[in-house]
C-alpha cells in the first residue's frame, strides 16, 4: 500500500478487498503492515494484524486463488515453519473448499466475507456467502429481509447492542455471525447508521428506523414465524395463565390491553420459544384456522427488564397492532407508541 492508501499491485488489491469484506461480516478490522514480497516462494505476501474486542492477531498472508485441495495442501507446506499463523486471502472460497480448509487447520477469509480465523479467544467460520459485485450493492437491502429484520429488532430493543461485537449481537437475534455484518453495511448505505472517527457505530434517525421495521414485519418476517391457530373454551383464559412457566410472551392485542387497558382484545396473539404443547394442552387449546388464538415463534433470545413482564416488546406491540385493519388497534398502537416507543427514541 502507498502513502495514499492505495493498493500497489492485484495481491494487495485482493488482500484488500478481502480485508474489507471480513471486516463487513465477521466484525474483523484487519491492516496490512508489511506488503507484498516480490513474489519469492520462501515468504508471506503480507502481514496482517486483525483486532478483534481488545485483542490483536498477526498473520503471515498467502494471497492465491484456489479451488483444489492440493493447493491448500501447497499452502500448508509452504508455512510449516511460519514463526506466525498462515492467513490464506482468496477470491472466493466456496463452503466445501471451506471444510477443507478447517479440516487442514488452514485459516482464510475471501473477497465474499467468507472466513475461517481459530486463535485464542477468536473462531469464526462463515461459509455460503456468494460472489459479491465489487460495489456490494447486492447487500443493500439486506436489513429488510427475515434474518435482518431479526437483527435490526435487537438492536431497538437493546441499544447497546449497536457497538458490541458481531457474535454477541448474532446470539441476541438468533441468526448466522455472517448476516450481522451485511445489516451494518445495509443500515449503513441506506443512511441509518454512521460510524464515527473512534470507530463506533450510531444510529442514525431511530424513529425512521422504527417506522421501516413495522412497515416491512407484516410481509417480511412475521410469515416466517410458524403460525398456529387455536379455539379457546373460556374468553378470558389468557388473564390467569402464567406465560413465563411457557416461556411465551403476550404480543398484538393482549399486550395492548395490558399496557394501556384501552380495550379487551378480540383475538390473543402468544409468541413462544420451542414446543407449544404445554401452553395448549394446560389451556385447553383446541386447533382452528380460524381461532382467536394464534402463536408465533419468539425470535429473539434476549430479555428485557420492564415493569410488565408478561409482554414482548413495544416495538413488536406496535408492529403487531398496525398490521390489522381495525381503527380501534391503531388507536391503541398509537398509545403504545407515545408511552414507550417515543421517549425511548429520541
Amino acid at each position: 500500500m502507498n502513502a495514499k492508501g492505495h493498493y500497489n499491485n492485484p495481491k494487495e488489491r485482493l488482500l484488500g478487498a478481502a480485508l474489507k469484506a471480513a471486516a463487513l461480516t465477521a466484525g474483523l478490522r484487519g491492516e496490512i503492515v508489511q506488503g507484498d514480497n516480490g513474489g519469492r516462494d520462501c515468504g508471506p505476501d503480507a502481514t496482517v494484524v486483525f483486532t478483534y474486542g481488545q485483542k490483536k492477531y498477526r498473520y503471515a498472508v498467502e494471497v492465491k486463488a484456489i479451488d483444489r485441495v492440493v493447493g491448500l495442501e501447497f499452502v500448508k507446506a509452504k508455512f510449516e515453519k511460519c514463526e506466525l499463523p498462515v492467513l490464506l486471502a482468496a477470491p472466493y472460497i466456496t463452503a466445501e473448499m471451506a471444510e477443507h480448509c478447517r479440516g487442514l487447520g488452514i485459516q482464510f477469509i475471501d473477497t465474499a466475507g467468507n472466513a475461517y480465523i481459530k486463535a485464542e479467544g477468536l473462531h469464526i467460520f462463515i461459509t455460503g456467502n456468494k460472489r459479491i459485485r465489487k460495489d456490494m450493492a447486492v447487500a443493500k437491502y439486506r436489513a429488510s429481509t427475515a434474518a435482518g429484520m431479526r437483527v435490526v429488532f435487537a438492536l431497538l430493543c437493546k441499544p447497546e447492542l449497536i457497538d458490541a461485537p458481531y457474535r454477541d449481537v448474532a446470539a441476541a437475534a438468533g441468526v448466522a455471525l455472517g448476516t450481522v455484518g451485511w445489516v451494518f453495511f445495509a443500515l449503513q448505505n441506506r443512511g441509518h447508521l454512521l460510524i464515527d472517527k473512534r470507530k463506533k457505530r450510531q444510529f442514525v434517525d431511530l424513529k425512521r428506523v422504527v417506522e421501516e421495521w413495522v412497515v416491512n414485519y407484516p410481509a417480511k418476517l412475521r410469515p416466517k414465524l410458524g403460525a398456529q391457530r387455536f379455539h379457546a373454551p373460556e374468553a378470558d383464559w389468557w388473564k390467569k395463565t402464567r406465560l413465563k412457566k411457557y416461556a411465551a410472551l403476550f404480543g398484538g392485542e393482549a399486550a395492548g390491553d395490558i399496557l394501556t387497558k384501552y380495550r379487551h382484545p378480540g383475538e390473543v396473539l402468544i409468541y413462544l420459544k420451542g414446543d407449544p404443547a404445554g401452553i395448549i394442552l394446560d389451556n385447553h387449546l383446541k386447533a382452528d384456522p380460524e381461532g382467536e388464538v394464534e402463536i408465533l415463534e419468539k425470535f429473539w433470545n434476549f430479555d428485557l427488564e420492564t415493569k410488565e413482564d408478561r409482554v414482548v416488546p413495544p416495538v413488536l406491540i406496535y408492529a403487531d397492532l398496525m398490521a390489522t385493519r381495525d381503527p380501534r388497534n391503531h388507536e391503541i398502537a398509537k398509545l403504545v407508541y407515545d408511552r414507550y416507543i417515543t421517549n425511548a427514541y429520541r
